[in-house]
């Protein structure tokens, strides 16, 4: 907040009482470095989604839940240009390679569409959409990047695909040896009889029998596995690899040549439950953030993309926050105070550290 300290009038008001004479003096203004600003916010409805488009914000609104979704279109001044009402349950917002907004629903993908502040839909094939569109991350250099992650599956290969020369070409392998291993390892947890089922299984669909074994005895979804986190960004038109699970940051540029190899350990604090598996962009200001929660509140550290060591750490203000996203130096989030009537709001912070 700003806050105003009139010294003139207080200066004014205690001398009157002793009767001696005044002088004015001027207005001084205090800012708080750390302020917390309202980017959006209403008491009619809550916001569940965000993102930004140019120098708008589409917002994804509710009023008691995501069965009645509403779109709405703002600018920095919480003017609400434009708005339309969704006819399914919306789930949440999702930014494909080629920069457009989807709206995921529980039976539809609405592309978003926005022509002189208004806003407009398009409905997508789900099923296409899904198998073609959600694998592709990101692109540049006439090459859209993609790959054939599984959550269910301890590794992947990142691909490239020039849409100029129409060829594919493999980036990178991702995987947890350890992972692997253990992944493998429940075939033979298995009775001799549910071997040969598996087997049987695996022969008839075309697929590894170690996937259907781990599948049947429910290994990925128990506490002993976590799935693959090892996003790939494009940052200042050098392809970026996160392989957490090989603890380096791998370079590569628009030939997918190996520039450079970077040890990182930012992913192993001391405390591996604040370490929340999420490194957040900034593609404004070129800069990447791992994210840790301790105590309920979210830290920003920025990581060296030269050395891959932590350079300075930011507290968020506010606790349990959802939906941060980083933009030009500032960190955005939905946040409603603990026990209070309040909707939820949208709100930003300038990263100091």
């Amino acid at each position: 907040m700003r806050y105003v300290l009139l010294f003139s009038i207080a200066f004014f008001s205690f001398l009157s009482l002793k009767g001696q004479k005044t002088y004015e003096l001027p207005e001084v203004s205090v800012f708080n470095k750390g302020k917390v600003d309202t980017v959006f916010g209403t008491w009619k409805y809550s916001v569940a989604d965000y993102e930004f488009i140019d120098d708008k914000i589409l917002i994804l609104t509710f009023k008691k839940s995501l069965e009645k979704p509403s779109l709405r279109l703002i600018d920095m001044n919480q003017k609400v240009l434009s708005s339309f009402d969704l006819p399914d349950v919306a789930q949440k917002f999702y930014k494909d390679y080629m920069g457009y907004v989807n709206v995921l629903c529980a039976n539809h993908i609405y592309r978003v569409i926005i022509k002189n502040d208004v806003l407009h839909l398009v409905s997508l094939p789900v099923e296409d959409y899904k198998k073609f569109i959600m694998p592709c991350v990101d692109s540049a250099h006439s090459s859209i990047y993609f790959s054939n992650y599984q959550r269910d599956y301890p590794e992947f290969t990142y691909y490239a695909y020039n849409s100029s020369e129409k060829i594919f070409q493999p980036i990178k392998k991702v995987g947890d040896p350890e992972v692997i291993h253990d992944y493998n390892m429940e075939y033979y947890f298995l009775q001799s009889k549910e071997r040969l089922q598996v087997r049987k299984i695996a022969n008839y669909y075309g697929i590894d029998f170690h996937r259907v074994a781990a599948t049947m005895n429910g290994y990925t979804n128990s506490i002993y596995y976590t799935p693959l986190y090892s996003p790939l960004f494009v940052m200042d038109d050098t392809i970026c690899v996160f392989d957490h699970s090989s603890n380096a940051i791998f370079k590569y540029d628009g030939k997918l040549k190996l520039l450079d190899s970077i040890p990182i350990v930012y992913n192993h604090p001391k405390s591996w439950r604040e370490w929340k598996n999420e490194v957040i962009i900034d593609k404004e200001a070129n800069k990447a953030y791992a994210l840790y929660q301790k105590n309920g509140f979210y830290y920003l550290k920025r990581i060296n993309m030269f050395t891959g060591k932590i350079e300075g750490s930011f507290k968020l203000t506010n606790q349990y926050v959802e939906k941060i996203k980083i933009k030009g130096n500032y960190v955005y989030y939905i946040y409603r105070p603990f026990e209070s009537l309040q909707e939820k709001f949208i709100y930003k912070e300038l990263i100091t550290n």
